[in-house]
Order: C-alpha cells, then sequence, then structure tokens
C-alpha cells in the first residue's frame, strides 16, 4: 500500500482521507483519539460558536450522516473553514510523507505563559495530518508526533505569532490536535526523532506546510497580501 495527497478530499464542511486499507494511527483528535487501524481520517469545520455538551456523542452521529462509519474513522474539528487546508507531500532517504494541515491562530498560546489566563474555550486551532509510508515502532509514532510539535512550534516562531496575553512567541492554540498515520509496509523505522530518516522529512514538511497554512490565515484576515 501506497499514500498520496490525492487521498485526501476537501469537501464544504470537511477535509478526509480515505484508504482502502486501515493505518495504523496515533492521534490526540476528538473522536477515537489514541493507537489504533482506521481506514478514515476527519478533519470537520464547524462554526465560530460551536458550542455542545456532548461533543463525543455529537461528532459520532455526525460522521454517521456523512456516510462513513464511526469505528472506522478518526475525526477532529477546527473552525477553519476546509477550503484553506493545505496538503503537501514529502519525500526524502525512500521515506515518503503526505500532510495536512489547518490553521486558525486567534487563539494562540505561549504554553510557558498559559498560566496567565482562564481556563476557556477559544476558537483558533492548528491541526495536523502526517501520513508515512513505511513501518513505524510505537517508540516512533510518539517521537514522529514530538517532532511534527516542534517543526509547528517553529513555524510559529518564524511567522512571529503572537500571544495576545502575554505579548511573547506562541508555541500552539489551546486546542491543536495531531495525528500520526503509517501504512506499517516496508522499511520498519524504529525512530522518528529530528534527525531519523522519518524525523528530516516529518520535520521539514510539517514546517512548510504549517507556514503555508499560516500564510493563507494571515491573507485571510489582511494581515499580508
Amino acid at each position: 500500500m501506497t499514500i498520496s495527497k490525492e487521498q485526501i478530499q476537501i469537501r464544504p464542511s470537511y477535509v478526509v482521507f480515505e484508504s482502502n486499507q486501515p493505518l495504523k494511527i496515533l492521534s490526540s483528535a476528538l473522536h477515537n483519539a489514541g493507537f489504533g487501524w482506521y481506514n478514515t481520517c476527519m478533519n470537520r469545520a464547524v462554526d465560530a460558536n460551536y458550542m455542545c455538551e456532548d461533543a463525543h456523542t455529537e461528532m459520532k452521529e455526525y460522521i454517521e450522516k456523512q456516510g462513513f462509519q464511526p469505528d472506522q474513522t478518526v475525526a477532529m474539528m477546527t473552525a477553519v473553514a476546509a477550503r484553506y487546508a493545505i496538503i503537501r507531500e514529502f519525500e526524502a532517504d525512500a521515506i515518503h510523507v503526505v500532510i495536512m494541515v489547518t490553521a486558525g491562530v486567534g487563539n494562540a498560546v505561549d504554553v510557558s505563559k498559559s498560566y496567565l489566563r482562564k481556563p476557556f474555550y477559544e476558537v483558533g486551532t492548528i491541526n495536523i495530518w502526517a501520513f508515512i509510508d513505511a513501518t513505524l515502532t510505537e517508540e516512533a509514532f510518539v517521537q514522529a508526533m514530538m517532532t511534527a510539535t516542534e517543526a509547528k512550534v517553529k513555524a510559529l516562531a518564524d511567522e512571529k505569532i503572537t500571544d495576545r496575553i502575554s505579548n511573547t512567541i506562541a508555541t500552539g492554540t489551546s486546542t491543536d490536535s495531531i495525528l500520526i498515520g503509517a501504512t506499517q509496509q516496508g522499511t520498519t523505522q524504529n525512530y522518528a526523532g529530528t534527525v531519523t530518516p522519518v524525523g528530516r522529512i516529518l520535520g521539514r514538511g510539517v514546517y512548510e506546510t504549517v507556514v503555508d497554512a499560516l500564510h493563507d490565515y494571515k491573507r485571510a484576515k489582511g494581515m499580508m497580501e
């Protein structure tokens, strides 16, 4: 099994990845978080005023209404419109990755200063998918998540995204979500730290895709041409 960006489709209210064979996935998604095997991934766009007492149940019902199987689907949500999704492919050291990012940073937070904030929900999310055409150990899955997060933080720093409460460089938003998927075919990658074959291409890919998504956000907000 191979993966390609053509497997990711942008629809009016969500972005979806579909595969004929399930991928092993580790994610912080709202629906089906953690480790598992899934053939569908959804990044759902919701209204900025979305409020729900039981978001897990509501998301499951939404997945069913769209014609997907909840037990085969990993799903996260964002207030960023699906049309702003950035999808890119990268390859190096015989490692092929497909990355999808949606970015909204109205809720940007510097984690070292988050104690200055009250614990409340606010719209603004960076959602990242990274699909890797390789066999990853569980250690490599966790390291891939760390590497992707470091790349996101670097992109925010280079784009000078700030926490409006502390006026310091943001490290993310308070509601970011991330997904690492692997075909579990081909060469076994025991590690995915920043200087491993997986880490090198993943770090570059996530960084560049997040930067592109931040540029789209800035253009939409009139912050750049």
